[in-house]
């Protein structure tokens, strides 16, 4: 059953990140759809969020706004959206909402009216400064940090920091780890998800040593034994090991019961798909037309939704299945169509992690 709606209010964005898996990867949907969703086929959503929520009693979705850059979407549409949001909420008290942004441009009041609507907000940036500036640029190749670490202040200065969710980070082998782990200190609120790259598969495979970086950074952080330092993945790997079936799409590989909404309306396989292939996203089912669970009949969404049915059988006999099962799934594509029976690209990065996780509860 789908757990996380991703929904793309904007095909557009103020920065141009070297790594954007929207605008700077093989797929080129951008350039096919609107560049702003209408508030209309928004709405659209909604009822169909609802409807799938009343036919699943007790079952919860996560609504995520997203693009491109979601707080470029028109104000004229953002406002009654997010009044339609909290009404949904009231009503099934089983949806929960998110709110990805780069935090270039300071709203304050749009980020208010987020969190009125119970959302969250997450923030996306990439460790220090002079890390985070050689990738998350602006259009004219400048960097981002000294603007977004200077947003968070203002984030904390308007009382909205209870709604702050905490940063998205790309994992970047060339920032020290202790020099990581300081820079989180440094949050506003040190909540941090550290993503595996989505940009390596078995056709592009990874440049650099990610295991031995996960591994040693982990060490410091339990080390540290700071229980305001949230880093997500560690926290999952270990309830994972500990028998925990709850965790982020960074460990377990069991499953990705998530779906995308484009600007077009258009049904979509997850973004972790768009560095793999032009078009490898798309569904052939629009919310003009179909439903929740009519989209859910897509063959990805449909092998997604129980990854371990194509674990290969090296991973299944590893000591890590339960904790890795096979890999990130990004890292697990490659060839002709989308095919997830081969174990991560990543595989040494993920075992070189989870050692250290093991001997740490060890």
């Amino acid at each position: 059953m789908i757990a996380t709606l991703v929904l793309k209010l904007t095909e557009t964005c103020n920065l141009d990140c070297t790594y954007c898996y929207m605008f700077n990867s093989e797929d080129k949907t951008y350039t096919r759809v609107p560049k702003y969703l209408p508030l209309e086929t928004g709405l659209q959503v909604l009822d169909h969020i609802g409807a799938y929520l009343w036919r699943h009693p007790g079952h919860r979705i996560r609504l995520v706004l997203h693009g491109g850059e979601p707080s470029l979407w028109p104000e004229s549409s953002m406002t009654p959206f997010l009044e339609a949001v909290a009404a949904l909420r009231n009503e099934t008290q089983r949806l929960s909402l998110g709110f990805q942004t780069n935090l270039y441009d300071y709203d304050a009041g749009l980020l208010s009216r987020v969190a009125a609507a119970g959302g969250s907000i997450g923030v996306s940036l990439d460790g220090p400064g002079r890390y985070n500036d050689r990738r998350r640029v602006t259009k004219g190749g400048s960097g981002s940090y000294a603007r977004v670490a200077e947003n968070l202040r203002r984030l904390e200065a308007d009382g909205l920091l209870d709604a702050f969710g905490g940063v998205l980070s790309v994992a970047d082998p060339e920032i020290p780890p202790e020099t990581y782990l300081e820079w989180v200190r440094t949050l506003p609120k040190k909540r941090v998800s550290v993503l595996w790259p989505i940009h390596y598969n078995h056709d592009a495979p990874p440049q650099h040593d990610y295991g031995a970086w996960y591994a040693e950074l982990f060490r410091r952080w339990s080390e540290a034994d700071d229980p305001s330092i949230d880093i997500r993945i560690f926290r999952d790997a270990i309830k994972r090991m500990l028998g925990s079936a709850h965790h982020g799409d960074g460990v377990g590989g069991d499953r990705l019961n998530s779906i995308v909404v484009n600007t077009d309306g258009q049904y979509e396989r997850h973004d972790y798909l768009r560095y793999f292939a032009d078009g490898a996203v798309r569904t052939a089912y629009n919310v003009r037309e179909h439903g929740l669970e009519t989209a859910e009949n897509d063959a990805v969404i449909r092998r997604c939704a129980d990854l371990r049915d194509a674990l290969p059988e090296e991973c299944r006999i590893c000591e890590h299945s339960e904790v890795c099962g096979g890999g990130f799934v990004a890292n697990r594509l490659g060839g002709a169509g989308v095919d997830f029976s081969r174990k991560s690209v990543m595989c040494g990065d993920h075992r070189r992690f989870f050692d250290a996780v093991r001997s740490y509860l060890g």
